[in-house]
């Protein structure tokens, strides 16, 4: 079979092409990973209106660290020929089930698709209530032959760090519009941040605002199968040899491995102050959480955060010989 084009590769990798290859080479490589922030808070005003798009348990959840060696040493387990981590024990997957778990998302419904590419001026004004003349669209550089940086910028990304900016702080005594257009912002900064992160983590494309037309009413759009389709191609993508970093629903990929896999992962603090302790039971009374949440919660970890791949390399091997067990 052919290998010289991406479709043949991720149909069929051979072992000099796969990153796991460079292992004898650089035993401490690691990939990079690229992980942002959400900058808009959330607010209880927008509950109802995340819950009809399927974003309320998401947009809920604090942040946490990603350790890149664990991600590092999974994507060396990747074979893009089954989308399965092959691992000493046998073959693992994500499921959809586990991005229902683990972030709550819609696995029902219809796919996400859709324009993807145009002029949208008049949507954004429409759904996020910003004029033509505010608009922020993502910043393109590129260098010239002559080394000059050449600035353009995207017809259909918006900038998140002007998102951020806008929508920073939920306005007083805000009407329904406006509670509709910070609801819309914090989406499309998950997104953009999370869920469908790109390389430079300020932009997200305008094209999601057409599935946020209605928020009265709930939608059926499976944004879940879409994240973890995502989530497959990056990680087939990142175990070609010469690949160097990863993007996009890496969250998901640190949950599911600290929720499936007895590697690196943290245990709840035992020393929790007790604002902090009284702020947690509170919280678990104002909603029921998915379980991707109690990762979100006050951790300490029995080993360094980030302790290196060669430390995760060799606990899957310990998986193998009974000293690791599933818990």
């Amino acid at each position: 079979m052919a290998t010289n084009d991406r479709f043949s590769d991720l149909l069929w990798m051979p072992h000099c092409q796969h990153k796991v290859s460079k292992i004898w080479d650089s035993p401490t490589n690691c990939i990079n990973i690229r992980l942002h922030r959400v900058g808009i808070p959330y607010h209880s005003l927008c509950q109802t209106a995340l819950e009809n798009l399927g974003f309320f348990q998401i947009a809920r959840m604090k942040e946490i660290n990603i350790d890149k060696y664990s991600i590092s040493a999974l994507v060396e387990r990747w074979r893009p020929e089954t989308n399965t981590f092959h691992l000493p024990v046998g073959e693992m997957t994500i499921t959809l089930q586990d991005v229902s778990c683990l972030w709550g998302l819609p696995i029902h419904g219809r796919p996400i698709t859709g324009q993807a590419d145009g002029s949208w001026v008049d949507m954004i004004e429409r759904l996020l209530g910003i004029p033509m003349e505010e608009q922020h669209m993502k910043q393109k550089k590129r260098k010239k032959e002559d080394d000059m940086t050449m600035v353009s910028y995207s017809r259909y990304s918006i900038s998140l760090s002007k998102l951020r900016d806008r929508f920073r702080v939920m306005p007083k005594n805000a009407t329904e519009r406006e509670i509709n257009w910070y609801t819309r912002a914090l989406v499309l900064d998950i997104i953009g941040s999370m869920v469908f992160t790109d390389t430079s983590g300020d932009g997200v494309p305008a094209m999601y605002l057409q599935f946020m037309v209605n928020l009265s009413e709930q939608t059926e759009y499976n944004w879940g199968a879409a994240a973890l389709s995502m989530l497959y191609r990056q990680l087939s993508i990142a175990s070609e040899k010469e690949r160097a970093e990863i993007s996009r629903p890496l969250l998901l990929l640190q949950l599911w491995s600290w929720s499936r896999l007895p590697l690196g992962r943290p245990v709840k603090a035992m020393k929790i102050t007790k604002e902090r302790e009284e702020e947690d039971e509170q919280e678990e009374l104002d909603y029921c959480p998915v379980f991707g949440a109690k990762w979100c919660l006050s951790h300490e970890f029995r080993a360094p955060h980030n302790a290196g791949t060669e430390y995760y390399r060799s606990q899957i091997d310990l998986i193998r010989e009974g000293v690791i067990v599933w818990q």
